[in-house]
């Protein structure tokens, strides 16, 4: 029930498909890459994605031992998250 094949999901419909937190029950990934654009990958969750989901930032320790600016992705889905990981443009460096 994703946008791009042209079905609406329920649940935003209803603006209760992006949550302010993650539950304990949903998927995470964790991104070091603190340039990621949240807007645009909120616009692409919503337009490839179809379960519920939550985006936040963290701090995370880099590979050099520095503090650095992180973001947390949590889905309900877990088969969602390896479509996240690998179709999504906006969470990886140009």
């Amino acid at each position: 029930m994703a946008l791009n094949r042209g079905e609406i999901n329920p649940l935003s419909v209803l603006g209760m498909r992006q949550l302010s937190f993650i539950p304990e029950h949903f998927t995470r990934v964790t991104i070091k890459n603190a340039g990621t654009d949240i807007k645009m990958l909120d616009q692409w969750i919503n337009h490839h994605l179809n379960s519920r989901y939550a985006v936040r930032k963290i701090f995370v320790i880099d590979d050099s031992n520095k503090m650095v600016e992180g973001l947390e992705i949590g889905l309900e889905d877990p088969i969602e998250i390896s479509m996240l990981s690998l179709g999504c443009p906006h969470i990886y460096k140009k």
